[in-house]
Protein backbone atom coordinates (compact mmCIF):
# COMPACT_ATOMS: atom_id res chain seq x y z
CA UNK A 1 0.00 0.00 0.00
CA UNK A 2 2.83 2.38 0.81
CA UNK A 3 4.33 1.66 -2.60
CA UNK A 4 1.06 2.43 -4.39
CA UNK A 5 0.63 5.60 -2.38
CA UNK A 6 4.11 6.76 -3.40
CA UNK A 7 3.28 6.14 -7.08
CA UNK A 8 0.19 8.32 -6.81
CA UNK A 9 2.06 11.07 -4.98
CA UNK A 10 5.02 10.99 -7.36
CA UNK A 11 2.74 11.01 -10.38
CA UNK A 12 1.04 14.12 -9.04
CA UNK A 13 4.35 15.88 -8.34
CA UNK A 14 5.79 15.04 -11.73
CA UNK A 15 2.78 16.54 -13.47
CA UNK A 16 2.03 19.50 -11.19
CA UNK A 17 2.85 21.92 -13.96
CA UNK A 18 0.67 20.15 -16.52
CA UNK A 19 -2.53 18.84 -14.86
CA UNK A 20 -4.06 17.94 -18.20
CA UNK A 21 -1.47 15.15 -18.58
CA UNK A 22 -2.74 13.29 -15.50
CA UNK A 23 -4.64 10.18 -16.54
CA UNK A 24 -7.75 9.91 -14.35
CA UNK A 25 -8.24 6.25 -15.35
CA UNK A 26 -4.78 5.41 -14.02
CA UNK A 27 -5.59 6.99 -10.66
CA UNK A 28 -8.93 5.15 -10.48
CA UNK A 29 -7.21 1.84 -11.27
CA UNK A 30 -4.61 2.30 -8.54
CA UNK A 31 -7.28 3.34 -6.04
CA UNK A 32 -9.20 0.17 -6.92
CA UNK A 33 -6.05 -1.94 -6.37
CA UNK A 34 -5.54 -0.35 -2.94
CA UNK A 35 -9.15 -1.10 -1.97
CA UNK A 36 -8.80 -4.69 -3.18
CA UNK A 37 -5.59 -5.12 -1.17
CA UNK A 38 -7.23 -3.87 2.04
CA UNK A 39 -10.26 -6.08 1.44
CA UNK A 40 -8.19 -9.24 0.91
CA UNK A 41 -5.99 -8.49 3.93
CA UNK A 42 -9.03 -8.22 6.20
CA UNK A 43 -10.19 -11.71 5.22
CA UNK A 44 -7.23 -13.56 6.73
CA UNK A 45 -8.38 -16.77 8.42
CA UNK A 46 -6.93 -18.01 11.69
CA UNK A 47 -6.48 -21.77 12.06
CA UNK A 48 -8.40 -23.24 15.00
CA UNK A 49 -5.85 -24.15 17.67
CA UNK A 50 -5.98 -25.25 21.30
CA UNK A 51 -2.75 -24.37 23.10
CA UNK A 52 -1.38 -23.66 26.55
CA UNK A 53 1.80 -23.72 28.61
CA UNK A 54 1.66 -25.93 31.71
CA UNK A 55 4.17 -25.60 34.53
CA UNK A 56 5.37 -28.65 36.46
CA UNK A 57 7.98 -27.55 38.95
CA UNK A 58 11.21 -29.47 39.48
CA UNK A 59 10.69 -31.85 36.54
CA UNK A 60 13.50 -32.01 34.00
CA UNK A 61 13.12 -31.53 30.27
CA UNK A 62 14.16 -35.16 29.61
CA UNK A 63 11.61 -36.52 32.05
CA UNK A 64 8.81 -34.42 30.56
CA UNK A 65 9.82 -35.63 27.11
CA UNK A 66 9.61 -39.25 28.27
CA UNK A 67 6.19 -38.61 29.81
CA UNK A 68 4.91 -36.97 26.63
CA UNK A 69 6.12 -39.85 24.49
CA UNK A 70 4.55 -42.35 26.87
CA UNK A 71 1.26 -40.43 26.60
CA UNK A 72 1.36 -40.73 22.81
CA UNK A 73 2.06 -44.46 23.11
CA UNK A 74 -0.78 -45.15 25.54
CA UNK A 75 -3.33 -42.86 23.90
CA UNK A 76 -3.07 -43.95 20.27
CA UNK A 77 -3.11 -47.41 18.74
CA UNK A 78 0.08 -47.13 16.70
CA UNK A 79 2.84 -44.88 17.98
CA UNK A 80 4.84 -45.45 14.80
CA UNK A 81 1.99 -44.24 12.59
CA UNK A 82 1.10 -41.27 14.79
CA UNK A 83 4.45 -39.72 15.70
CA UNK A 84 6.07 -37.78 12.88
CA UNK A 85 8.79 -35.94 14.80
CA UNK A 86 10.72 -37.20 17.84
CA UNK A 87 13.50 -34.80 18.81
CA UNK A 88 14.62 -35.27 22.38
CA UNK A 89 17.41 -32.69 22.15
CA UNK A 90 15.00 -30.03 20.93
CA UNK A 91 12.32 -31.23 23.32
CA UNK A 92 9.74 -31.68 20.58
CA UNK A 93 7.15 -34.30 19.69
CA UNK A 94 4.76 -33.92 16.77
CA UNK A 95 2.09 -36.40 15.76
CA UNK A 96 -0.90 -36.71 13.45
CA UNK A 97 -4.14 -38.38 14.41
CA UNK A 98 -7.85 -38.36 13.61
CA UNK A 99 -11.25 -39.03 15.10
CA UNK A 100 -14.54 -39.96 13.52
CA UNK A 101 -17.04 -37.25 12.68
CA UNK A 102 -20.69 -38.26 12.93
CA UNK A 103 -22.82 -35.22 12.14
CA UNK A 104 -25.77 -34.23 14.30
CA UNK A 105 -27.12 -32.13 11.42
CA UNK A 106 -29.85 -34.24 9.82
CA UNK A 107 -30.14 -32.73 6.34
CA UNK A 108 -27.60 -34.29 3.95
CA UNK A 109 -25.66 -35.76 6.87
CA UNK A 110 -24.68 -38.78 4.75
CA UNK A 111 -22.57 -36.48 2.58
CA UNK A 112 -20.44 -35.13 5.44
CA UNK A 113 -19.88 -38.15 7.68
CA UNK A 114 -16.16 -38.90 7.87
CA UNK A 115 -13.02 -38.03 9.81
CA UNK A 116 -11.40 -34.99 11.34
CA UNK A 117 -7.62 -35.05 11.13
CA UNK A 118 -5.45 -33.09 13.54
CA UNK A 119 -1.85 -32.36 14.45
CA UNK A 120 -0.60 -32.63 18.02
CA UNK A 121 2.55 -30.79 19.08
CA UNK A 122 4.24 -31.04 22.47
CA UNK A 123 7.27 -28.95 23.41
CA UNK A 124 9.12 -29.49 26.67
CA UNK A 125 11.57 -27.49 28.78
CA UNK A 126 12.73 -27.83 32.35
CA UNK A 127 9.69 -27.34 34.57
CA UNK A 128 7.10 -26.77 31.85
CA UNK A 129 5.61 -28.01 28.61
CA UNK A 130 3.51 -26.53 25.83
CA UNK A 131 0.85 -28.33 23.81
CA UNK A 132 -0.79 -27.43 20.53
CA UNK A 133 -3.76 -29.21 18.99
CA UNK A 134 -4.16 -27.70 15.55
CA UNK A 135 -4.65 -28.15 11.79
CA UNK A 136 -8.09 -29.76 12.11
CA UNK A 137 -9.22 -30.94 8.69
CA UNK A 138 -12.66 -32.37 7.90
CA UNK A 139 -12.71 -35.10 5.26
CA UNK A 140 -15.88 -36.80 4.11
CA UNK A 141 -15.96 -40.60 3.87
CA UNK A 142 -19.40 -40.61 2.36
CA UNK A 143 -20.95 -43.37 0.28
CA UNK A 144 -23.76 -41.08 -0.80
CA UNK A 145 -24.78 -41.24 -4.44
CA UNK A 146 -24.53 -37.45 -4.48
CA UNK A 147 -20.90 -37.49 -3.37
CA UNK A 148 -19.15 -36.36 -0.22
CA UNK A 149 -18.60 -32.78 0.93
CA UNK A 150 -15.30 -31.82 2.59
CA UNK A 151 -15.17 -28.74 4.80
CA UNK A 152 -11.38 -28.87 4.86
CA UNK A 153 -9.24 -26.84 7.24
CA UNK A 154 -11.21 -25.57 10.23
CA UNK A 155 -10.63 -21.96 11.23
CA UNK A 156 -11.86 -19.70 14.01
CA UNK A 157 -14.50 -18.16 11.73
CA UNK A 158 -17.94 -18.15 13.34
CA UNK A 159 -19.61 -18.90 10.03
CA UNK A 160 -18.52 -21.22 7.22
CA UNK A 161 -15.93 -19.32 5.11
CA UNK A 162 -16.34 -21.60 2.08
CA UNK A 163 -20.01 -22.60 1.86
CA UNK A 164 -21.02 -25.47 -0.36
CA UNK A 165 -23.23 -24.55 -3.30
CA UNK A 166 -26.85 -25.59 -3.78
CA UNK A 167 -27.40 -26.55 -0.14
CA UNK A 168 -30.25 -25.64 2.21
CA UNK A 169 -30.40 -22.15 3.68
CA UNK A 170 -28.19 -21.96 6.78
CA UNK A 171 -27.02 -25.56 6.32
CA UNK A 172 -23.33 -24.72 5.84
CA UNK A 173 -23.15 -22.72 9.06
CA UNK A 174 -24.94 -25.48 11.01
CA UNK A 175 -22.45 -28.09 9.78
CA UNK A 176 -19.53 -25.75 10.46
CA UNK A 177 -20.70 -25.23 14.04
CA UNK A 178 -21.31 -28.95 14.51
CA UNK A 179 -17.79 -29.79 13.31
CA UNK A 180 -16.27 -27.20 15.66
CA UNK A 181 -18.35 -28.43 18.61
CA UNK A 182 -17.18 -32.01 18.09
CA UNK A 183 -13.59 -30.83 17.70
CA UNK A 184 -13.83 -29.01 21.03
CA UNK A 185 -15.32 -32.05 22.81
CA UNK A 186 -12.72 -34.48 21.49
CA UNK A 187 -9.81 -32.11 21.98
CA UNK A 188 -10.86 -31.28 25.54
CA UNK A 189 -10.77 -35.00 26.36
CA UNK A 190 -7.29 -35.31 24.82
CA UNK A 191 -5.99 -32.29 26.75
CA UNK A 192 -7.34 -33.66 30.04
CA UNK A 193 -5.70 -37.01 29.26
CA UNK A 194 -2.40 -35.31 28.42
CA UNK A 195 -2.36 -33.27 31.62
CA UNK A 196 -2.93 -36.41 33.68
CA UNK A 197 -0.27 -38.30 31.72
CA UNK A 198 2.30 -35.55 32.22
CA UNK A 199 1.95 -35.96 36.00
CA UNK A 200 2.86 -39.66 35.90
CA UNK A 201 6.52 -40.59 36.33
CA UNK A 202 8.02 -42.36 33.37
CA UNK A 203 9.38 -45.90 33.70
CA UNK A 204 12.91 -44.52 33.37
CA UNK A 205 12.45 -42.75 36.72
CA UNK A 206 10.41 -45.44 38.49
CA UNK A 207 12.56 -48.44 37.52
CA UNK A 208 15.14 -49.50 40.10
CA UNK A 209 18.03 -50.87 38.07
Amino acid sequence: MKYLHEILVNNHHDNKNSPKDINPMKIKLMTFIVIMFVSLSSKGQEVLTFTDVVKIDSISKNELYNRAKLWFATTFNSLKDVLQIEDKDAGQLVGNSLFKYTPTVFNANARIVGNIKLTIKIFVKDGRYKYEFTNFIHESKSNSEYGGLDFGLITTDKTCPNPKKNMFSGWNDKVWLDIKNQIEINTTHLIESLKKGMLIQSEAVISDW
